[in-house]
């Protein structure tokens, strides 16, 4: 495998992995669950909102860092 394709797969498994983040974030909050994350060293517990209207951020993705930064 060259260089140009292990970036390739690289962005492919972030890439799912953001997906799968953001799944989990919809569903737990149509479900009305709450998530455990550990954030700066400590564990949270964060309850999203029943309607995902979080919209992904320019720097990242990730629900849980759109959430904090509100």
């Amino acid at each position: 495998m060259n260089e140009r394709e292990i970036r390739e797969m690289q962005r492919r498994i972030d890439e799912g992995i953001r997906l799968a983040q953001q799944r989990l974030w919809e569903r737990a909050g149509r479900e009305g669950r709450s998530l455990v994350v550990m954030q700066d060293g400590k564990l949270r517990e964060i309850i999203p909102e029943a309607k995902s209207d979080i919209a992904p951020s320019p720097i990242s993705s990730d629900p849980l860092q759109a959430h904090t930064a509100r």
